[in-house]
Formats: structure tokens, sequence, C-alpha cells
């Protein structure tokens, strides 16, 4: 038989690989062999694609946990805060401060997300790519999410959600027992909905007046090199309550 070239070579591009499989519809066990030639320039650059695709999602989702992570340490604020109050106070208020830490957090998710976060970030947009819908004082846009359309910016509404039950939540120990539940309830309402997100978007949007972060038109920011930079929500959480 003449030898040729062409063929060795095509040949030589493909490597005997053998996989194992489940013969049964459940999959318990892998029982059977499939063996065959696959092209080897082929599983190598294929091998390098996957390879780059799962480094950058594997960057996406250790971002993604390390915020949800963050948020969940946050949360843990409304259990501190409602043991501190609960043992600050007469026994007959305990279940009364309780019933108040749990609903600011759960009144203040509603809130939040209809209206709190979309005056706090509003289309989340710097100057010269803003619709024109938000101000340097106060978002505008994206009204209950809507604007979210996929899973990967859920985790942020989580996060400044957190922040926003944590603001709210540290009020109810200067109004223990000096502050009716309805009373509280519209307090949470106002805090959550306006109070809170109008500071943050001040400081931490890109739109904001205080933001380090805005510039106008021409590149200048309102404060000039001055604008304010939060450490881990110590000025605008506490500043607002």
């Amino acid at each position: 038989v003449p030898h040729n070239p062409s063929v060795s070579r095509v040949m030589t591009d493909y490597t005997h690989k053998c996989f194992y499989a489940s013969s049964s519809e459940g999959g318990v066990s892998f029982d059977s062999q499939i063996c065959g030639l696959i092209n080897s320039t082929a599983v190598s650059g294929a091998s390098a694609l996957a390879k780059n695709s799962d480094l950058s999602t594997l960057s996406g989702v250790t971002d993604i946990m390390w915020i949800l992570l963050c948020g969940i340490l946050v949360f843990w604020m409304q259990a501190g805060f409602a043991m501190l109050e609960a043992g600050s106070l007469r026994r007959k208020n305990t279940n009364n401060i309780l019933f108040k830490n749990l609903m600011d957090a759960s009144i203040g998710a509603v809130c939040f997300w209809l209206l709190g976060y979309s005056f706090a970030y509003g289309n989340g947009r710097n100057k010269a790519s803003n619709p024109g819908n938000d101000s340097t004082f106060i978002g505008s846009g994206n009204w209950a999410l809507q604007n979210f359309q996929n899973d990967t910016s859920y985790h942020n509404w989580f996060f400044q959600w957190t922040f926003a039950g944590a603001a709210a939540t540290i009020v109810s120990g200067c109004v223990a027992e000096r502050c009716r539940l309805e009373a509280y309830f519209v307090y949470t309402i106002a805090l959550t909905t306006f109070i809170y997100p109008v500071v943050v978007h001040w400081v931490w949007s890109p739109m904001g007046w205080l933001s380090a972060f805005y510039s106008d038109d021409d590149g200048e920011r309102y404060l000039k090199m001055n604008g304010m930079i939060d450490f881990a929500g110590s000025g605008v959480v506490r500043t607002r309550s």
C-alpha cells in the first residue's frame, strides 16, 4: 500500500480517547465505555477557551458571593440591635421591640424595592450617559427594579437593602418605650423610601452632588477635587439616623 503523507499528517492530529458513561437512565454508575478519535487541535483550543471562560465566570461569581456575604453580615446587625434593645427595656416591652426590629426589615424591604433603590441610584449612570432623569439631588428610574433583567444585579439591591434596614433599626432603640407602633411604621416607610435613599444618592451614586465619582459634561465635580468617599457606610448610615 503506497504511503500517503497527507493521511499520516491528518491522523496525527487525532487522539484516541475513551469516556465512561452510565447505561441506566438514573445514571447511578458509570458502567459503559465509549472510545473514539478526537481532534487534538480542537480539544486544546476548546480547553483554552473553557479555561478563560471559567476564570471570567469564577471572578464574577466570587464578586457576587463576596457582596452577598457582606450583606449577610450587615443584616446580622438587626439581630444585634434586637438583643441590645430587648436587654435595655422593661420585660413587658420585649415583644414590642422585637416586633419592631422584624417589621422594619420587612417593611423596609418592600419600600426599598419599590421606590428606595430608585431614589438612591436611579438608572445607575453618570452624567455623560444619563438619559436625563437622575439629578444631583435624587435618582429617578428603575422603579421596582424593572431594569434588572438578569440574576447578576439583584445582589447589589440586597446589599443596599441590608444597610437601609440597619439604618432604620438604629432609631428603634432611640424611640423604645416612647413611640406608638403605628407611628414607628410610618417612620420606617419614610426612612427607607425617601430619607436614607436620598443621602445614599448624594454620596454613592455616580450622579450625587457629594459623590467623589461625579463629573459633569466638562469633567468637573460639584466639590472640585473634594468629593466625599464614605468608609463602610459610617457616614451615610449614621448621619442620616
